[in-house]
């Protein structure tokens, strides 16, 4: 009880002092005084702190706020709208406990980055945890690297529609693709969409992640899974004709993996893309998607998963290629890539490009 009536009256002293050394010297011992393990914080002390410490140290220089801040940021105790006051200060002054304080609720953080700058929610976007409601406010408001930033931590929890918005943000953003795709938040549907506009190196270690996520968390992902993030391109104009032809081919049990060479060495692109889809459960967009230039080890997984031979996948490269003349090389990478990958890798990856057009019958059902 003497404790805590010196530490009122310490704080009224300090409430009515003029001198900007006392004021510091006095601060420092009611710190002190305050951090003392068997003080009780009452919330008539506290009630003073808040008043007097945001009162008094607003009037004191830069360097004295950041003292004061990195005192407070770790306290679980520390008084709440003291905190909301250094939070708000300038960076150097409120990174400490932007970064740290766990005072600050979900409703402080949300209201700091809607009303401060990128510097503040980039501070926020380093908490050693996050919910899906902060996070949802900083993929709103946050510029690119306040995003890198956030994407980075692990600790950060994301609803699924701030995840779409990363991924879509991602096929422009090339610096979040890393980030997105080692994101323990990210949907397994979503990872696999990335596929088609990452880099090399990220596409492998999606497919690392296929063959490492337990069937529980695939299971929830098919259940989740909807329409696609990436836009379709459209269809060419020669799609009826294609559709057509498929399905006849189709009902006379002739749409067999020999018609698509046939169909690539004749040019009819749009025939083969359609054709190939039927054997192998893809949509007409992921069909045309896995040949894409620079993407071919896709179709190498896809013809694993769906029983087409390697020698014909290596007919089909040379054949679909737009010059008609791959690099040599370049077809022995890709029969390396089919021989190598396992094939119930293979399989799980496909499930996931076949999300689409399971999707696409649904709605339509």
């Amino acid at each position: 009880m003497a404790k805590q009536s010196n530490q009122l009256g310490r704080l009224m002293d300090l409430a009515h002092e003029k001198s900007s050394e006392r004021r510091r010297e006095l601060l420092r011992e009611i710190t002190d005084l305050f951090f003392e393990p068997d003080h009780a914080h009452t919330k008539e002390t506290s009630n003073h702190f808040n008043d007097i410490l945001t009162s008094v140290t607003q009037e004191m220089g830069v360097e004295f706020r950041k003292e004061m801040a990195n005192r407070f940021a770790k306290k679980d105790n520390a008084p709440s709208g003291f905190i909301r006051h250094l939070a708000r200060d300038d960076i150097d002054v409120a990174e400490p406990v932007l970064r740290h304080s766990p005072v600050l609720s979900d409703l402080d953080l949300t209201d700091i980055v809607a009303d401060r700058n990128q510097d503040h929610i980039r501070a926020i976007s380093s908490r050693k945890n996050l919910s899906e409601c902060v996070t949802g406010a900083i993929v709103a408001k946050g510029d690119s690297q306040t995003l890198v930033k956030l994407t980075q931590n692990q600790g950060a929890r994301f609803s699924r529609d701030s995840m779409a918005t990363l991924v879509r943000r991602s096929e422009t953003q090339k610096d979040l693709q890393s980030p997105l795709v080692d994101h323990k938040d990210l949907p397994p549907d979503m990872l696999n969409e990335m596929y088609f506009f990452v880099e090399e190196k990220l596409r492998q270690r999606i497919v690392e992640r296929n063959d490492n996520t337990p069937k529980e968390e695939l299971d929830r992902a098919f259940a989740q899974a909807r329409s696609s993030i990436c836009g379709s391109p459209g269809l060419p104009e020669d799609f009826a004709d294609a559709r057509t032809f498929v399905d006849t081919k189709k009902n006379s049990n002739k749409l067999t993996p020999p018609l698509l060479a046939s169909l690539a060495r004749n040019n009819q692109h749009t025939h083969f893309y359609l054709a190939f889809a039927e054997l192998t459960g893809l949509d007409f967009d992921t069909a045309r998607r896995v040949w894409e230039p620079g993407k071919t080890e896709a179709a190498a997984i896809v013809c694993k998963a769906s029983n087409i031979p390697k020698d014909l996948f290596s007919t089909l490269v040379v054949l679909i290629s737009k010059d008609n003349n791959a690099d040599l090389s370049v077809i022995q990478s890709l029969g390396r890539i089919y021989e190598m990958i396992p094939k119930n890798t293979a399989e799980r990856t496909l499930r996931f490009w076949k999300i689409r057009k399971t999707t696409q019958q649904s709605t339509a059902a």
